[in-house]
This record gives structure tokens, sequence and C-alpha cells, in this order.
């Protein structure tokens, strides 16, 4: 039942994309990762990410495990000849479970829930020296925007600098007519919260948002690589009115038709006595 869409773009300025993504939709698995490191092939690490992980769920293992096993691939693989020292990636994966849903993430790429009751609200929390200073109260919102270290990232997959890996985890029910949104910073760093909204305002189909959201971002003179994963729980028609279920149509249809013709039998009697 569920509805996807992935796209993604090199953005304005940059030559290579960095940005991977994994679709699995027979493990109910997305994943998206966005490479770190420019020159020292971020493009690797991010493919390793979600290759790893992909593979990793489909032999059972939870999210999280799933995380720290591409912690240790994109660690190992310069020694195998892959890629080079001082590669990364950040990640955000999303499984659905039944009717609900479970996020995990390290970095800064992002997951938002969407909902027309409740809007856009994002549910994933940034591993950045912004979100930091933002939770420490040494800088505001407006200031978050332009600060010089809004690209410095904290935790990152394959980052040999930190002691241990912090693997963030959200889980939460998945109800009709939601949509979860997985992006790279290369979309919220150049399109406003408002714009992203009011691309969910236009549209059910994840498609179109997805093509109006790069589409935007470039618009914008997008200078980074930029990603979207969206992944829709199917409710309420985009006329706001829920359109009946096949069995229902039909039982309907039979209903109405045995009434047109219980009336004609009513009317040709009628006639025939008088």
């Amino acid at each position: 039942m569920l509805k996807y869409a992935a796209k993604s773009d090199v953005g304005c300025r940059r030559s290579n994309n960095e940005d991977s993504f994994s679709a699995v939709p027979e493990l109910n698995l997305w994943v998206l990762a966005d490479g770190v490191g420019g020159h020292d092939a971020g493009e690797v690490a991010s493919d390793i990410a979600c290759r790893v992980i992909r593979e990793s769920v489909a032999q059972g293992v939870g999210l999280e495990d799933a995380i720290h096993k591409a912690h240790d691939a994109i660690l190992a693989a310069p020694a195998n000849g892959q890629g080079r020292p001082g590669m990364a990636s950040t990640v955000v994966a999303l499984q659905v479970e039944k009717d609900g849903f479970h996020v995990s993430w390290v970095g800064d790429s992002r997951c938002y829930l969407w909902s027309r009751e409740r809007g856009l609200e994002q549910i994933s929390r940034d591993h950045s020296l912004v979100q930091r200073l933002l939770e420490e109260q040494h800088i505001t919102e407006e200031e978050a925007g332009s600060h010089p270290g809004r690209n410095v990232v904290l935790q990152a997959l394959g980052q040999e600098s930190i002691p241990r890996l912090e693997v963030e985890s959200i889980r939460d029910r998945f109800e009709e007519g939601q949509i979860l949104l997985l992006c790279s910073d290369g979309l919220n760093d150049y399109v406003a919260h408002a714009d992203i909204v009011a691309a969910f305002e236009r549209s059910n189909d994840v498609q179109e948002i997805a093509d109006q959201l790069i589409s935007k971002t470039l618009a914008n003179d997008g200078a980074d690589n930029v990603t979207v994963v969206l992944v829709a729980m199917p409710g309420a028609a985009s006329n706001g009115v829920e359109p009946l279920p096949d069995a229902a149509q039909k039982g309907w249809l039979r209903n109405l038709l045995a009434w047109l013709i219980a009336a004609a039998l009513v009317v040709s009697a009628a006639l025939f006595l008088l």
C-alpha cells in the first residue's frame, strides 16, 4: 500500500553527486546518505552506507545495528582499495513496520513528517555544530541560517575523530494520508520551510512533490547536491473525499441497479392497471 518517490540532482555548482539513496520496498526500507569530504571520496562513503544498511536489514539486522555496520565498513574501505582515508557520510534510514515507522539517523540528513492536520514537522535532530549552538542558546534561528559553521557535522559514518558513533532513532505511528520525507541538507539549506510546505499543500502525489522540491532547489541556485525520498501512507483523495473501496463501489452500483429495476416494474404495473 505504500507509495514512494526518490530523486537526486548534482545541484547548480558541483561536478559530482556525493548523495546516494536506496529504495527497497520489499523490505519497507528507504535509505538516504550524504557523502562528506569532497575530494576524499564522499560519494564512495555514501554508496557504502546505503549498500551495507540494505544488505544488513535484508539479513534481519536491526536498523541501528545496520548503521553501525555501515560505519565500520566505511572505516575499513580505504585499506581494501575503496575510497580514501577521511571519507565519511551522514545517513537517514526509514523502515515501515506494520502501522508504524522507525527512523534512524547520523549527521544532518533529515526526516520530516507531513500531515494536513499538523503540517510539516522535522522529526529528526541534526548532529551538527549549529544545532548544538541553538540548543545551548548561543545563536538564534535567524543566525543559524548564515552561521559560518552551518555545514559542520559532529557525527558521521566513517568519521575517525569521534570516540563513539551515536545513532539516534524515533518510532511512531504511520497513519493514513501521512508522508515521510527524507532529504539531504541540499534541500533545507536552499529551500525555505514555507516553500517545502507549499509543495505538500499543492499535491498528494509523491512524485510531483519530489519534482517540485528538486526544481525549487535548482531555481534557488542550490550549490549542494540535493536528494529527496518520499514515502506515503495512502489516505484521503486529493479533493478531501474518501474514495469507496472497489467492493463497496460494486455493491453500491448493484443496489442502485436493483432499485431502478424495481421502480421500472412499479411504473409498468401502474400503466397496465390504467
